[in-house]
């Protein structure tokens, strides 16, 4: 019987998945600085080497641990999207990247999806074993499932971070054909039985509507994000991410 993942969440919404495989763990994305305690922690339970990391794409709350966690696991992978390795660099990852994936490579039992929109390289990833499919940021779960190109005042940051809204829609409506049970996003709480909230998410993505619009001000984001680059735990350089977004 496949072992469940495990999510581990930072300040409740930065996620990252362990993945059971036969031969160890696949972490799919690395949080932020400190996330590497919690993996180290969860590995020691279940018994089984951490053999691989596989990102999502490269924005900062989700490379956050990787120098650190190979340093522990120096005989791990490092899987990243084949158009998404510039921003490694730039936000101080030392570890150069073991395997660039592209639509439809394996990584352990999981299926590579290309998703590219919120990141030029951005991906996803099926494991067909259990239908869960690691979403990254192309949908977010805060405060309920939408699309990253839909900006809402609770969680602003993955909006203001989306490299392509228009492109990051599309992927969005393209993984409603995946045969999948679970959705694990990069941001907000697993979800079973997804797809009438998936629909909804892109169809206001695609008209426009903005549900639970922008009427508060971000300034309190801004704070926390600031906070945590003082102590740390984020790239001040990378506070609201990249912005790659066309002009």
């Amino acid at each position: 019987m496949t072992r469940p993942p495990i999510r581990l969440a930072q300040f409740g919404l930065i996620n990252a998945y362990l993945v059971p495989e036969r031969d160890g763990l696949t972490l799919i994305d690395a949080g932020v600085r400190g996330m590497d305690r919690r993996v180290n922690r969860a590995a020691r339970q279940l018994g089984l080497p951490l053999r691989r990391v596989a990102l999502t794409h490269t924005h900062s709350d989700h490379v956050g641990a990787i120098d650190t966690l190979m340093q522990h696991w120096p005989d791990a992978e490092l899987l990243v999207g084949a158009a998404d390795t510039a921003n490694l660099a730039e936000l101080g990852v030392r570890t150069a990247p073991t395997r660039l994936l592209r639509d439809g490579d394996r990584v352990g039992s999981l299926t590579v999806i290309d998703t590219p929109g919120h990141s030029p390289g951005h991906v996803a990833y099926l494991d067909e074993r259990d239908g869960t499919l690691y979403s990254g940021d192309t949908f977010v779960n805060v405060p309920r499932l939408r699309v990253a190109s839909v900006l809402h005042a609770a969680f602003p940051l993955p909006t203001f971070g989306t490299h392509d809204p228009a492109q990051t829609t599309r992927a969005a409506r393209a993984l409603l054909d995946v045969p999948l049970r679970t959705l694990a996003t990069g941001h907000g709480l697993v979800i079973q039985g997804p797809l009438p909230a998936m629909r909804r998410a892109v169809q206001d993505a695609e008209s426009g509507r903005e549900p639970g619009a922008v009427t508060r001000t971000v300034s309190g984001w801004v704070g926390h994000l600031t906070r945590l680059s003082t102590d740390g735990a984020v790239a001040g350089k990378a506070l609201a991410y990249r912005d790659n977004r066309p002009s």
